[in-house]
């Protein structure tokens, strides 16, 4: 029989904390969000490798631990490979006062993770486990490092693979936070026929990896998620979490679960689609949301924005917002989000850009706070449903998720996430 250990509070309390780390936003106070995670007993015992040994059908001696992580994050979706702008703004980001890094095995054709790296390799005196403060302050241990499985890799070996090839480019021996990036199957092709899925009665799935059909995703998932507790036990990560997961993915988890509930679930997330069903029960479960896509600035073509009213950062409702309080569409936005006890990783290559992302959310100097009649107005942005009509024309007869407001996954067919 398997144990589960499950977390015994939800642990999402903001905690106003001043970077002591030397940066040139001293003033800051970056909250952090205390993550529920576990960590093996002092009674456990220890491989070869300094990590504990694999659990036992009955699991492996553990203790609940807390792991603080700051609410905003550098994410480095569609950095640019190649042209020195990772290593620049890695650097940036540390001096800004940035501890928190979001990345991911596929990123950039699988080339930022490496390219982080050997940023951190420079930046850091050493970027192992205990690695001491290098001459500007900052040690490995100072920093928050996240990174995701991909789904090509999805399976209990092939995880344990995905996990030591991050590992290995991003020159370090743990990950703060290690996610599934994506329920959904691994394609055979790129070349897919919008002709064969509608066809065919598998649909998209008619194009899944071999192991990846409709009916074999829960068990995958499951496997996934199997390798990725032994990771924790392991120390080879510190908390494990999931991304674009809905309540149906997490109910389905949480029937093999071991270790529950995942510390993180990073969604797409802003005002057009603010996901509160699935937000709602991530707080029931104890499960911290971290919004990617907060800005509005991801893969959506002109026809969506043109469907929506606009890009976010144009909209008269935030930018009244934002003129009320002095400050730039953006901020306003990441604050929104971090006043509704959200986390964020917005991506910038721009040290200015940097700074004002980390004042939108300090609780210290620089920082602001939204009004209820601030946070009124931005909420009345969603457009996540559309209303569908009645058969025989006369009204409405309920509705169903707005395609237009997924800004991201665009050229996905399964981007609605409409799958077991």
């Amino acid at each position: 029989m398997r144990r589960r250990f499950t977390s015994s509070s939800v642990g999402i309390s903001l905690l106003a904390a001043a970077s002591s780390m030397a940066s040139e936003s001293a003033a800051l106070q970056i909250p952090t969000l205390s993550l529920r995670t576990f960590r093996a007993a002092p009674s456990s015992e220890r491989d070869d490798d300094g990590g504990t040994a694999g659990p036992s059908p009955a699991g492996p001696s553990l203790e609940e631990a807390s792991l603080d992580m700051p609410i905003i994050g550098l994410g480095t979706y569609k950095f640019k490979k190649g042209t020195g702008e990772i290593s620049r703004a890695i650097g940036d980001a540390l001096r800004a006062g940035y501890r928190h890094i979001d990345t991911a095995f596929v990123y950039g054709g699988e080339k930022t993770e490496g390219e982080i790296g050997e940023a951190l390799s420079s930046l850091l005196s050493r970027p192992g486990r205990d690695s001491p403060p290098s001459a500007g302050g900052i040690g490995r241990s100072d920093l928050f490092l996240t990174s995701k499985q991909w789904r090509a890799y999805h399976g209990y070996e092939p995880t344990l693979r995905c996990l030591d090839l991050s590992l290995r480019r991003l020159r370090t021996d743990y990950l703060d936070l290690y996610l599934i990036h994506w329920p959904g199957p691994a394609y055979n092709t790129m070349a897919r026929s919008r002709e064969r899925m509608e066809l065919s009665p598998d649909g998209p799935f008619v194009y899944a990896k071999d192991g990846h059909g409709r009916d074999e995703l829960a068990g995958l998932r499951s496997e996934t998620w199997r390798a990725m507790e032994d990771a924790l036990f392991r120390g080879k990560v510190r908390s494990i979490g999931v991304s674009n997961f809905t309540v149906g993915h997490l109910e389905s988890l949480k029937r093999t679960a071991r270790v529950w509930p995942p510390a993180v679930n990073q969604i797409e997330l802003h005002p057009y689609n603010p996901q509160t069903e699935l937000v709602d029960y991530c707080r029931r479960e104890g499960i911290a949301v971290q919004a990617y896509a907060s800005l509005g600035r991801q893969d959506a073509g002109r026809k969506s924005w043109s469907a929506l009213g606009g890009k976010l950062l144009e909209r008269t409702e935030v930018a009244d917002v934002a003129e009320r309080h002095g400050r730039a569409p953006a901020q306003v936005l990441l604050r929104w989000a971090t006043q509704r006890g959200l986390c964020v990783i917005p991506k910038s290559t721009d040290a200015g850009h940097m700074r004002m992302n980390l004042e939108a959310v300090s609780d210290g100097g620089g920082g602001f706070r939204l009004s209820r009649e601030d946070m009124e107005a931005i909420d009345s942005l969603d457009q996540s449903r559309v209303d569908v009509p009645s058969s025989d024309g006369s009204g409405v007869s309920g509705s169903r998720p707005n395609e237009k407001a997924r800004l991201c996954w665009v050229r996905d067919p399964l981007k609605m996430l409409d799958f077991d």
